[in-house]
C-alpha cells in the first residue's frame, strides 16, 4: 500500500506536463531523465493524488466494513475540492469521469487505469485468490464495470498476493501471461524516448508489471516508471504497489513519504498492515 502511494508521489510532479506534451505530440527526454538521476526519489515538490485519496478509500472499506462503492463516493466527496499548493496540475483532482461517476452523470463502465491504481490493499489484506478476484470485482465493478479494467485489477492484486506467497517473478510472470494473455515485449529505452500518455487499465498494468518485474529493487522500479513518462503517477503507483510485495521498501523511504500524507491516512495505513498476515 505504501508502494502504491510513494509512486503517486514520484509521479504526480511530472503528470501535468506530460500530459500537455502528448497533446502537444512532443516528447521532453531530458525532463524524463531527471528521476533517474536526482538524488532523492521524493523531494518538496512531491504530492499526493487521487491515486493514494481512493487507494485509502478502498483500505478504509475492509477495515470498516464499508461498501467499497460507497467508501470510493465518500472519499470523492471529502477531496473533491483538494489541490496540491504551488504545483501545476488539472483543475481537479480526480478524473472528469469518475467524477461524474460519482455525482450520478454516467455509468460506471470506465475502462481507465484508476480500476487498477487503487486495487492494492486487496491483494495485501486478503489471502487466497478466489476471495482476492472476488473483492477485486466488488471494489472495480460499480466505476470500472469494463472486461479490460477489471482484469487489470485483479493482474495486480493477485500479483501481490503471488509474491507475498513468496512465489519468484518469474513464477508471477508466467502465470499472468497464460492466464490473462498479459505479455511484456517492451524495452525500457524505447519507452523512455517513445511512451506517450495512455489511460487504459491493461496498457498501464502491462507496463506497470513490466517496470516492476525488470527491476532489481522497489526505488529502481519507481524510477523506470516515471521516467517512461505518460500518465506518471498511475503508472508509478500501480508499479510501486507491485514492487513492494516483490522487494520491500526501505524504512526511511517510509517515513519520508509520511511527511506528506494527513494524520487520518497515517493512522489507517498502520491500522492497516497490522492486518497483513505473513504468507511465506
Amino acid at each position: 500500500m505504501y508502494g502504491a502511494i510513494i509512486g503517486d508521489l514520484a509521479g504526480s510532479m511530472y503528470e501535468y506536463l506530460e500530459f500537455l506534451d502528448s497533446l502537444n505530440g512532443t516528447i521532453n527526454v531530458k525532463h524524463r531523465k531527471e528521476i533517474l538521476e536526482k538524488k532523492d526519489l521524493l523531494d518538496d515538490r512531491c504530492f499526493y493524488s487521487d491515486d493514494t485519496i481512493l487507494t485509502m478509500a478502498i483500505l478504509d472499506s475492509i477495515l470498516e466494513g464499508i461498501d467499497y462503492e460507497e467508501s470510493l463516493k465518500l472519499y470523492y466527496e471529502k477531496y473533491k475540492s483538494f489541490k496540491p499548493t504551488d504545483a501545476p496540475y488539472f483543475k481537479s483532482m480526480f478524473s472528469p469521469r469518475f467524477s461524474k461517476w460519482c455525482e450520478g452523470k454516467v455509468a460506471g463502465d470506465s475502462y481507465g487505469n484508476g480500476a487498477a491504481m487503487r486495487i492494492s490493499p486487496i491483494g495485501y489484506l486478503f489471502d487466497d485468490g478466489a476471495t482476492v478476484i472476488l473483492e477485486v470485482n466488488k471494489a472495480t465493478t460499480p466505476s470500472h464495470d469494463n472486461i479490460n479494467a477489471i482484469a487489470g485489477a485483479e493482474v495486480v492484486a493477485l500479483t501481490i498476493l503471488m509474491a507475498r506467497c513468496g512465489n519468484n517473478p518469474y513464477f508471477i510472470k508466467d502465470f499472468i501471461s497464460s492466464t490473462y494473455r498479459y505479455y511484456f515485449n517492451y524495452d525500457f529505452n524505447n519507452l523512455l524516448l517513445n511512451n506517450t500518455f495512455n489511460a487504459s487499465c491493461e496498457e498501464s498494468v502491462k507496463q506497470a508489471l513490466y517496470l516492476a518485474f525488470s527491476s532489481n529493487n522497489f526505488e529502481e522500479a519507481i524510477r523506470k516508471a516515471v521516467a517512461i513518462g505518460g500518465d506518471t503517477d498511475t503508472v508509478a503507483c500501480i508499479t510501486g504497489s507491485i514492487a513492494e510485495a516483490l522487494y520491500g521498501i526501505d524504512d526511511d523511504l517510509i517515513k519520508t513519504a509520511n511527511e506528506f500524507l494527513p494524520s487520518e491516512f497515517k493512522d489507517k495505513l498502520e491500522e492497516g498492515y497490522s492486518k497483513v498476515k505473513k504468507l511465506n
